[in-house]
């Protein structure tokens, strides 16, 4: 049996070694470099769960976050040990890709336009956001994007934690420490260069760029989880960003897509990846909308409660499985208690 592997970036990489352990495979990646379009934090418990060993390549290591309110509230969650690690994506990607190679995966630097051309047993669609072989298949696809833009330059920051700011409609700002420079960005249902412009000049009227001059700049769209999405089609299953595996809470997609690449091989993928990480992608999806709704102030009132109860995510909270967060909240009374207090007024927006 053969199988081909269409994109060579960190979920085709995954998908490769885990089908390189039972069938032939082959790498198709139209890019020599992959094109780089996230933030490159990762949790160290996302790494485990997919059993790849990066630390020597990490660029930093995170034990925590500082979530800013819209109307200037602020909590932090400090995990006390490594909680995520930030990578250069390109390292990362190649590195992922020659795990692949080694695992005896054929790597082959070429453009796919026509799948009628491969006469693999079955065809792994692992191409991100370009989506120009499902539009010429007819396959199912994302509808609903975020727009993403980040920044690299001299920010002051804590290089231990990372930043998210709710100054964004529907999403946030973050500010992700890397060596000497941080990473500055955010995601956007429309242009996100305004935004983080403002952004920028919020930082700099606080002191807090250190200097103007941006060392790089990134921008890329992020698919909206759509639980209805079809993802198999007997010889040709789809994966990552071109089956909306992402958390739509933050945008990010190498963890849970990783866990479903790793069912790749199997017959019954859809029915496996749903069963392991269809309903966190489905929770991710409910918090996202949830905030939506949240007026500033009702939000700054929710960050507000979860601050005096952040040692519970602390300690039994998880970057990628949601439900570990919210089953550990759920189980103390006194956080329950005071979430009931606060009801009303958030149900003013919910209604």
């Amino acid at each position: 049996m053969t199988i081909s592997v269409i994109g060579g970036g960190p979920i085709g990489s995954i998908a490769a070694v885990s089908c390189s352990k039972f069938d032939s495979v082959e790498i198709y990646e139209e890019h020599k470099e992959q094109p780089v379009q996230c933030s490159g934090l990762i949790s160290k418990s996302g790494l485990e769960r997919l059993g790849i060993s990066a630390e020597k390549i990490a660029k930093n290591r995170i034990r925590g976050a500082r979530f800013f309110s819209p109307l200037g509230g602020m909590f932090e969650i400090d995990g006390k040990q490594t909680k995520a690690h930030v990578f250069d994506r390109s390292e990362f990607d190649s590195f992922l890709l020659n795990l692949a190679i080694d695992s005896g995966a054929k790597f082959l630097n070429k453009r796919i336009d026509d799948i009628s051309n491969l006469k693999s047993d079955r065809i792994i669609l692992a191409t991100g956001t370009n989506y120009n072989l499902h539009r010429k298949l007819g396959l199912d696809m994302p509808r609903e994007f975020l727009i993403g833009a980040q920044y690299e330059m001299r920010v002051e920051c804590d290089k231990d934690f990372v930043e998210l700011h709710f100054n964004v409609p529907g999403f946030f700002s973050w500010i992700i420490p890397v060596e000497d420079y941080a990473r500055v960005g955010l995601c956007a249902r429309t242009n996100p260069v305004p935004y983080l412009d403002k952004f920028l000049q919020e930082l700099d009227e606080k002191g807090r760029i250190l200097s103007k001059n941006i060392l790089n700049k990134n921008f890329g769209i992020i698919p909206v989880y759509n639980p209805k999405l079809k993802t198999d089609y007997g010889r040709l299953i789809t994966v990552g960003d071109a089956a909306g595996h992402v958390k739509a809470t933050t945008g990010g997609g190498i963890v849970l897509g990783g866990i479903a690449a790793k069912f790749s091989y199997e017959k019954n993928y859809e029915v496996k990846w749903r069963s392991e990480i269809g309903r966190e992608l489905r929770l991710h999806l409910f918090i996202r909308r949830f905030l939506d709704r949240l007026s500033d102030k009702n939000l700054d009132r929710l960050l507000s409660v979860l601050a005096d109860y952040g040692g519970i995510i602390e300690k039994r909270g998880d970057m990628d499985i949601a439900s570990k967060s919210i089953i550990a909240l759920a189980k103390n009374p006194k956080f329950i208690a005071r979430l009931m207090l606060e009801m009303p007024y958030l149900l003013i927006d919910l209604i």
